[in-house]
């Protein structure tokens, strides 16, 4: 039997650091909008809350009344045209305002129902959370 003087470290130091690259590259991150909106709040007790996927498709409305899809303006025929271009079961988020005009989510609203789109969601603050 061979004795072992020493253990060489080195194979298990490239393993892991595989595994570390790994982890960092398929780690999803919270990507934040970079539009400066001031979110409605709602009383958390009567609403369905659910979390954001990064595959959902965020359509922000700032108090000027400008559209934006990840922090990209647009302007509503624009908007459409790329809404037009995504799978009908995707995800919509409408992150409006609350100093927007209603007639912004209206146009947005109308919009998606027109295409046919079923999974939209209205990004609110939870009142209790200050």
């Amino acid at each position: 039997m061979k004795k072992i003087d020493s253990l060489n470290l080195v194979p298990f130091i490239d393993i892991v650091l595989v595994l570390l690259v790994i982890v960092l590259t398929s780690a999803t991150f919270i990507s934040r909008s970079h539009i400066d909106i001031d979110i409605p709040k709602v009383d958390n007790a009567n609403s369905n809350t659910s979390k954001i996927d990064n595959e959902d498709t965020i359509i922000t409305i700032n108090k000027n009344g400008e559209f934006f899809i990840n922090d990209k303006i647009f302007d509503i025929a624009n908007l459409e045209s790329f809404i037009s271009r995504l799978p009908k079961d995707s995800s919509i988020v409408i992150n409006g305002d609350k100093e927007s005009n209603f007639d912004s989510f209206i146009i947005v609203m109308n919009m998606l129902q027109k295409l046919e789109y079923q999974n939209l969601f209205v990004l609110v603050q939870d009142d209790n959370k200050k």
